[in-house]
């Protein structure tokens, strides 16, 4: 774990770099990459419907628990560790362009790794890349055993987190056409301890039913590898068309090769 312990210094440098992204109020200052996010989205929403209630850990400007709202007439909240964040999704949803939404949202400050809900709360718990945030897989699980103990028994976690080897198999990739390999810490802008996933294969099948596993390897190709061949030496843009066209193949066709660190890892509370 000489890589974790590395990490665990820059803890509290990442939770302020998240403070004042909620300061910022940008919507897109926790996912740079939005049109990912928007893939995110749509997997978790395929295991939601109207009544449920739904858990969004390290929920930021409370983005994706909103337009999940929007489609389901669910009871949704929102778990963050950096109070500005819960602060501004706060301010959001009470904005008049969110008061139709068919669901209902609130958000709460707190860790993920003590969750402040009772056992066996909600029907369905997404994430979206926080659990990597914690930099410590030690911390990891205890989060996972969290999630574990608010779901219902036959609740869903939607668990979008990246991983070692699917960002090995991008940068293989990448390097096959002369591009230079992505750092698995993100350490310039926010840094993250990516899972291996063996180990969490093995911890998540300990405590949970896996369901499915969901790859976003086609996104990945198109806009980790072919867009920045387009446009070298410039570097690539996250709002560049060329990404949005990424996302509208990937969902016809989501994967390739398993490429890119982030995957869907769909588990069932037994």
């Amino acid at each position: 774990m000489r890589h974790t312990d590395s990490l665990i210094q820059y803890r509290d440098l990442l939770k302020q770099r998240y403070e004042d992204i909620g300061v910022l109020g940008d919507d897109r200052g926790t996912a740079e990459d939005f049109q990912l996010r928007e893939l995110e989205i749509r997997t978790a929403k395929a295991y939601m419907s109207d009544g449920m209630a739904v858990l969004d850990i390290g929920s930021g400007t409370g983005y994706a628990l909103r337009s999940y709202a929007a489609d389901f007439a669910i009871r949704g909240v929102g778990l963050d560790y950096a109070e500005s964040l819960v602060k501004t999704a706060i301010a959001r949803s009470a904005a008049p362009e969110y008061r139709q939404l068919k669901g209902a949202t609130e958000y709460r400050h707190g860790s993920v790794t003590d969750m402040p809900f009772e056992a066996n709360t909600f029907d369905v718990v997404t994430d979206s890349r926080c659990l990597m945030a914690l930099l410590d897989w030690g911390l990891q699980k205890q989060a996972i055993a969290q999630v574990n103990r608010v779901l219902k028994p036959g609740g869903v976690f939607v668990m979008m987190e990246g991983t070692f080897q699917g960002l090995q198999r991008l940068n293989d990739m990448r390097q096959r056409f002369g591009l230079t390999p992505i750092d698995a810490t993100g350490m310039n802008r926010l840094i993250t301890l990516k899972f291996d996933e063996p180990a969490l294969m093995e911890y998540g099948k300990s405590i949970l039913e896996h369901v499915a596993t969901h790859r976003f390897g086609m996104y990945y190709f198109i806009s980790r590898v072919v867009h920045p061949l387009l446009v070298a030496p410039e570097p690539p843009r996250y709002d560049a068309r060329i990404n949005e066209i990424a996302r509208m193949i990937a969902e016809q066709i989501p994967d390739y090769e398993g490429l890119g660190h982030e995957s869907a890892f769909v588990w069932r509370k037994r």
